[in-house]
């Protein structure tokens, strides 16, 4: 991969880990109801789920190209009517305010991180709209590990930012915005489709 794509599906993976949704919900709940530290605790734990999907999504998606070559035009124009897709549903999005129960792993906040990004349906649809537009077919290990690190990275790190820092008000003040949030995040990635449709 080159240096822009990889800045670019860093701005991807970013603009993912940040629009407002169900993760976002129950990492501020778990760092309102029981600190920072499980706040960040529960941030490690969704982004090593994230990480872990990240490569083996990579992995699989190259074996794939390597053993049907002829599909990879296929996959980029699925990620890229995804990208459009998932950001029309962001700009027309409304929030309710409901938050998807973890309650059973509610003791275990590493666990309930981790659970609830790699169980999370919408993350295998949000790996085919993002990373078949940058998955090669001759994609080294390296390049796998690395796909993988920088999806942990940046979705713990946001996470974890969320937990030391957006507490209390500040929270709640995020979670009145999510709409308009979403709105952006929406109106940017069907910018991003549109620009990968004509790259």
């Amino acid at each position: 991969m080159t240096p822009e794509e990889w800045v670019g599906l860093a701005i991807v993976c970013a603009l993912g880990a940040m629009s407002p949704g169900p993760s976002l919900a129950f990492v501020l709940r778990n760092t309102i109801n029981g600190g920072r530290r499980r706040g960040l605790t529960t941030a490690v734990g969704h982004g090593i789920g994230i990480g872990v999907y990240a490569f083996a999504f990579v992995a699989v998606l190259s074996g794939i190209l390597v053993s049907f070559p002829s599909v990879e035009k296929g996959l980029r124009w699925m990620g890229v009517i995804l990208l459009l897709l998932f950001g029309g549903l962001m700009l027309i999005s409304k929030q309710n305010g409901e938050e998807e129960s973890q309650d059973s792993l509610g003791e275990n906040a590493f666990l309930a991180g981790f659970s609830i990004a790699f169980f999370n349906p919408k993350i295998a649809a949000w790996m085919v709209a993002v990373y078949s537009q940058f998955v090669q077919a001759n994609a080294t290990l390296a390049t796998k590990f690395g796909m993988g690190i920088l999806a942990f990275g940046i979705d713990a790190g946001w996470y974890a930012i969320v937990a030391v820092f957006f507490g209390g008000s500040i929270a709640k003040h995020l979670q009145s915005k999510s709409e308009m949030i979403d709105r952006l995040v929406g109106a940017l990635l069907i910018g991003f489709g549109f620009y990968l449709a004509f790259w």
